[in-house]
Order: C-alpha cells, then structure tokens, then sequence
C-alpha cells in the first residue's frame, strides 16, 4: 500500500487493485495504529489514546470495512 498523507487525514493506493482509499481523520488514526503496532497493538494504543475498543460500534464497522476493502491484512 502506498499512502499520502494530508494533515491528519490518508489517501490509500492499493497497487493490486489501482484502488484510492480516502481515510478521513479518525479512520487513518485508526489505520496509523494498525500499521504501526500491528493489529491488537493498534488496538491497544487506539484504547490508550481514544478510550475506545474494537468492540465499540463506529470501530467495529470501520475496521471491518478496512478488511472488506483491503486495507487490513493479515500478512
């Protein structure tokens, strides 16, 4: 994945699609954390930051849409 940043927001190119991804401010918080500690350390750091989990309904829906989409994968 390829990903520009634009103040606290991403664009997303996925190569093997052509696909561009818009994140906005709290789904590229969001795809940082994962990216950066891998999928339950983003989680954690996401808790510590935002006080929310991926129980919490908006999170539960965004990151299985990032799934859905391709963002997240399990490599």
């Amino acid at each position: 994945m390829h990903v520009e940043w634009v103040d606290n927001e991403a664009v997303v190119l996925d190569p093997e699609t052509s696909e561009l991804h818009y994140l906005n401010a709290p789904a590229a918080l969001v795809f940082a954390l994962i990216q950066e500690h891998g999928f339950e350390g983003g989680l954690r750091a996401l808790h510590g930051a935002q006080g929310v989990t991926a129980e919490d309904r908006e999170v539960k829906e965004l990151l299985d849409d990032m799934i859905e989409k391709g963002l997240l994968v399990d490599d």
